[in-house]
């Protein structure tokens, strides 16, 4: 499952313990958790240093801590910064598993350092160790869970990875019950609704959690998510996360006017680290609106702040693209040979930027300014772009034709137009392994789940599902199999 940016999955969202307990979310602890949430961790841990000196055995605080740490690594993968970032983690685990006081905080403290250090391992490429390191925080949560049933913090990571492990296809899951990480969407929706709904310090937080998980495990709910994480965002203009979270789900439903108004109110100044990602979203959103001089500029600005290897393909690709349709060839040609050269292919859009060098298939300009538009929710000037398209000179040229105008009527809430238009896709993908197949046959089952046509719903999901070979075989069946799981 491929996500635009996966560190946001993990937040920890901290409560009061009962008196007398060792471990306390002070009011230092509280003041140092606010900047390191809103990614001004320099300040976070200058507030955290005392807290730190005078009660070294408060688990709140080397939790606190531990997030400065990942939350940086997780941002700006700077591969020159992750053995020290994991030794120091590995080191608050052991500090947090000598302890000898027994509650609540301590044992959420050590499941959420365990699962942070197995998200830093997963975003550097150990996915072996990281899979072992988030077996045994998710153990832990449920431990700690079946002593504390009540301790909220639980409730929002525990449920959160229920929510993941139940979206994994069967075959899969089947594993996972066996190692004893069982994941079941709506228990664990229920579990995150809980620490969401119920007032605690940082509501907020499982709130923006509910809402990212909401979106992918029910795309109707898109219209709420992005809502709610748009106010969210407006109430907390200081808080850099969250502008992040918002422009990702307003992108990803298609609102990118909103989505470029939050990025450029965004916090800026030496007190935020730096985020190279957002550039290379705005970078998106303008490319989609066609002003490709600046999409430009913010890959440029991406690709001279980033550090780590992801997106260097996919930045690459879309630089390639914008010089491309703004009829300049040999920068474009320049940007096309460093799609090989550079990075890896991890993420979905590195791939996918990979896959499009190997294929050496020139792209049809009126299909991939649609798709641009259509992707930017322009879907008026998408529709007028592709309506003057010629005839289709080749299968795969005919089947993206239909599957474009299908996902444009989709985006302007033609149904009719839009079922009709996938249909003729997935008969025009018959025997290919193309993915507007399988990936008609995903909104084909949205529009009748919308529709109430459950079992109609649930017989194009399967037949999503029964496409092999695609290059979306991945996220389309996750998808699929998340709609199956809330069907």
């Amino acid at each position: 499952m491929a996500f635009a940016h996966p560190f946001f999955l993990l937040w920890a969202l901290l409560l009061s313990l009962p008196a007398g307990a060792g471990s306390v979310f002070n009011p230092a602890v509280k003041e140092a958790y606010t900047e390191t949430i809103s990614l001004r961790i320099g300040e976070g841990r200058r507030l955290l240093a005392r807290e730190l000196q005078e009660n070294p055995s408060n688990a709140v605080a080397l939790l606190v801590a531990n997030q400065q740490d990942f939350l940086t690594w997780a941002v700006q993968q700077n591969p020159t910064t992750y053995t020290g970032i994991l030794a120091r983690q590995e080191k608050r685990l052991q500090q947090l598993s000598s302890l000898k006081e027994r509650s609540a905080w301590v044992g959420y403290s050590i499941a959420e350092v365990k699962l942070q250090i197995g998200l830093s391992k997963l975003l550097y490429g150990s996915k072996l160790a990281a899979a072992w390191d988030i077996r045994q925080a998710y153990l832990q949560y449920a431990e700690n869970a079946r002593r504390y049933p009540q301790f909220l913090p639980n409730r929002k990571t525990l449920g959160a990875l229920q929510v993941l492990i139940g979206s994994v296809p069967e075959s899969y899951r089947v594993f996972l019950n066996i190692i004893g990480m069982q994941g079941d969407i709506k228990t664990g929706m229920a579990n995150l609704h809980a620490a969401s709904s119920q007032t605690n310090p940082f509501q907020e937080e499982a709130q923006l959690l509910h809402a990212l998980l909401s979106h992918l495990v029910n795309p109707d709910t898109d219209e709420n998510s992005a809502e709610s994480l748009y106010l969210l965002s407006k109430a907390n203009p200081d808080n850099l996360l969250f502008q992040f979270v918002a422009i990702h789900i307003l992108k990803k439903t298609k609102k990118s006017d909103l989505a470029l108004q939050v990025y450029q109110r965004r916090p800026v100044g030496q007190q935020y680290i730096a985020f190279p990602y957002l550039h290379h979203m705005a970078g998106d959103l303008y490319l989609y609106k066609g002003d490709f001089e600046r999409s430009v500029k913010l890959y440029q600005l991406f690709l001279s702040q980033h550090k780590g290897l992801h997106y260097l393909k996919a930045s690459h690709f879309k630089l390639y693209l914008a010089y491309w349709l703004n009829q300049e060839h040999n920068k474009a040609e320049q940007h096309y040979r460093k799609i090989s050269e550079l990075g890896q292919t991890d993420m979905e859009e590195d791939a996918y930027a990979a896959r499009f060098v190997k294929d050496q298939e020139a792209p049809n300009r009126y299909l991939m300014l649609a798709r641009l538009q259509s992707d930017g929710g322009y879907y008026k000037e998408a529709l007028t772009v592709i309506n003057r398209m010629p005839q289709a000179s080749s299968l795969t040229e005919k089947a993206e034709y239909l599957y474009r105008k299908a996902r444009i009527y989709h985006g302007m809430d033609n149904l009719l137009q839009a079922k009709r238009f996938y249909e003729q896709a997935i008969e025009a993908s018959r025997n290919t392994s193309l993915y507007y197949a399988p990936y008609s046959a995903l909104q084909l089952g949205y529009i009748c789940l919308e529709q109430g046509q459950r079992e109609i719903a649930k017989a194009w999901f399967d037949r999503a599902l029964s496409y092999k070979g695609h290059e979306y075989k991945n996220s389309i069946d996750s998808k699929a199999k998340l709609a199956l799981q809330a069907l």
